[in-house]
């Protein structure tokens, strides 16, 4: 007589096994134009290598002192996603739903290398005063700079192990996805160089999937949570509270 293994013997040890990634959004999808992010000092123009004086600090404080740089309907932003060659889309919708948006390269300038890099306005950014020109040429009042993290986690349920037998595995659910965006932004003004921090609630997304349509769901998972950060943003630094 032939003998069949029950179908439990084939649940492996690797059903304890759970995968975590963490990637800028960026790079999601391994973006071949990613070369890095765009440091904090680069966006604000912190001079490197020179002394700076009391006064100068005094005077800066002077300027900031009207309280947090905010986002206005009048405004007209250049917008910059760190590390990206140009906005997303859902990002630029996010914040032309509140201003006028111009968007601008925000791949670091010492790693592009012999890439040709087309944008709003050229951004060289060994001059502490050059992004706030560029705006400036753009007709841009305020700059907008956006860095995310986006963070996944799966853990295969009980039926993973059984789920690539033909038809079974498109119907039985056999892996959990969470994943998470949290993202960080600075608003500044450009005419005085003065900014304000801002980080939205981050947006956490829960899914239950096929192994067969795992890359789908995920894409269409991060689309989604990408554009609903966004929004959360864009509304944060242009003052809006949610109900």
């Amino acid at each position: 007589m032939k003998h069949t293994l029950p179908i439990f013997i084939l649940i492996p040890s690797m059903l304890l096994f759970s995968s975590c990634e963490t990637t800028s959004i960026s790079n999601v999808g391994r973006n071949p134009f990613y070369r890095g992010e765009l440091a904090e000092t680069d966006f604000l123009g912190i001079p490197s290598g020179r002394t700076i004086s009391d006064e100068s600090i005094r005077a800066a404080l002077a300027r900031s002192s009207d309280g947090p740089v905010r986002l206005r309907a009048s405004d007209h932003i250049l917008l910059i996603q760190s590390g990206a060659l140009q906005p997303d889309a859902a990002m630029s919708a996010a914040f032309q739903r509140h201003v006028r948006v111009s968007p601008c390269s925000g791949l670091p300038q010492e790693q592009r290398g012999g890439h040709t890099v087309r944008e709003t306005a050229p951004v060289p950014r060994s001059d502490p005063k050059a992004l706030r020109y560029a705006a400036a040429q753009a007709g841009a009042n305020k700059i907008v700079c956006v860095w995310g993290m986006l963070e996944s986690a799966s853990d295969p349920t009980v039926l993973e192990s059984v789920s690539w037998l033909p038809v079974v595995g498109e119907f039985i659910p056999d892996r959990h996805t969470v994943t998470r965006l949290t993202l960080k932004g600075m608003v500044m003004d450009t005419a005085t160089g003065a900014w304000h921090s801002y980080t939205a609630e981050p947006v956490t997304d829960k899914r239950t999937t096929v192994r067969f349509t795992n890359a789908l769901h995920s894409a269409r998972q991060t689309e989604t949570i990408k554009a609903s950060a966004y929004m959360k943003l864009a509304e944060c630094m242009a003052g809006i509270t949610r109900q």
